[in-house]
């Protein structure tokens, strides 16, 4: 068996190469041209456009990557479109309840107001959105159903 010679560790550390190309590594050179454009305040696609049209291929998120984690831009968080949600009200005994549910007035008799949840015949236009709970439809299944539960 061959013994440990350290000469040999370090020849053969100086001469590897990983087997995935380093990060950014065709980016590296046009470090210059970018942080220029971005200086003028390209956005990335035209920067991915240029460098594509100058035998330097890349995608617009390569760009974005390369600029936040070579050059240190900040990345700005996305825009999130709020959703407009309906309120809700706490009753005092903890309870959620719908803001259109009429309240009675003086004499204790509900109200019924321009907002009113029914389309004439009483029937409910739209419910609120919350959690949504199963509905049982067979408390007694046939003998010959198959079942979730085993016996």
């Amino acid at each position: 068996m061959n013994t440990f010679d350290p000469g040999a560790i370090r020849k053969a550390v100086t001469e590897f190469t990983p087997l995935r190309p380093q990060k950014f590594q065709d980016l590296i050179p046009a470090k210059g041209v970018i942080v220029e454009l971005r200086q003028k305040r390209a956005s990335y696609r035209s920067i991915a456009d240029l460098l594509t049209q100058h035998c330097l291929p890349t995608s617009k998120t390569a760009i974005a990557m390369f600029c936040h984690q070579v050059l240190g831009e900040n990345v700005r968080p996305r825009k999130r479109v709020a959703r407009k949600r309906p309120p809700t009200f706490a009753s005092p005994n903890g309870l959620l309840s719908p803001p259109d549910s009429p309240m009675p007035d003086e004499t204790g008799a509900p109200t019924t107001g321009a907002h009113d949840n029914s389309n004439g015949n009483g029937a409910p236009l739209a419910q609120p959105r919350g959690p949504r709970i199963a509905q049982i439809r067979k408390l007694n299944p046939q003998p010959n159903e198959k079942t979730d539960s085993h016996p």
